[in-house]
């Protein structure tokens, strides 16, 4: 399938659970391709490896009707995480054939090299999650890879700056928010951040120089209001220690 062939096949998920009283919110580049034709276009020009996968977030609360509603569209669960379950990990994941589709649902909160909270955040578009949320999915990465930086590229170069206000545009205030609490987030987020600087001129043939203008600059602004934003005492304490411990969570098998 193609990207858009992929998306058109999401939103019709998140179509059919919304009648089932099911949220499904999407993620990674297939959110970001949600959030206009501008980050759609720019996401092909980049040469964006195209997924073969669909990432959901949605409401634990959920999971019994999501886990009935792809069984009836004929999705086979996977077996090895209906078992994890059990013990605390919070995501589905389902197959579809001959299509070769793999959908996975993550619940409430995206743990991965760091913890990003959804609840309470799945209505502020209709089809993806929240561009600020996006960001915030990517820049938790500890070993980013070029197709998530892509992603980050696009997003900036082509979604607004905000403070406190906006569902379309990336809210800078919560950032500096969740990042002022964690420093091991902080951390990897803003080392994430200067590589996207880095990898902007790398993709200037690509980009225009509106667009790699415009993401430097964003990207230096989130690192500045990082840096002057409020920190806890715990990051503080944190801070104190540095890169000397490890700041974040090993990416498991999730059939682990």
């Amino acid at each position: 399938m193609t990207p858009d062939q992929l998306a058109d096949c999401a939103c019709r998920l998140v179509d059919l659970g919304q009648e089932r009283g099911v949220t499904l919110r999407l993620l990674g580049s297939l959110g970001a391709r949600m959030q206009s034709t501008r980050t759609a276009a720019l996401l092909d020009r980049l040469g964006r490896e195209p997924t073969h996968d669909i990432d959901f977030m949605g409401y634990s609360r959920d999971q019994a009707r999501a886990h009935a509603l792809f069984l009836e569209l004929g999705y086979q669960a996977d077996t090895g995480i209906a078992l994890s379950l059990e013990y605390g990990v919070r995501r589905l994941i389902f197959y579809k054939q001959p299509e070769g589709i793999m959908v996975e649902i993550f619940l409430d909160q995206l743990c991965m090299a760091h913890t990003v909270d959804f609840r309470g955040r799945l209505d502020f578009q209709d089809y993806s999650v929240a561009p600020t949320d996006l960001i915030l999915s990517k820049l938790q990465i500890q070993e980013i890879a070029k197709k998530d930086i892509k992603d980050i590229i696009a997003l900036l170069a082509t979604v607004d700056l905000s403070r406190g206000g906006g569902n379309a545009s990336i809210d800078v205030g919560h950032i500096t928010d969740i990042l002022g609490r964690y420093w091991g987030f902080y951390h990897t987020a803003r080392g994430n951040l200067e590589r996207v600087r880095e990898w902007s001129e790398r993709l200037r043939e690509e980009l225009t120089e509106e667009e790699r203008v415009t993401a430097e600059a964003r990207a230096c602004d989130l690192i500045e209001a990082m840096d002057a934003a409020p920190k806890t005492l715990r990051w503080r304490v944190r801070s104190m220690i540095g890169p000397r411990v490890k700041w974040y969570a090993d990416v498991g098998d999730v059939h682990r």
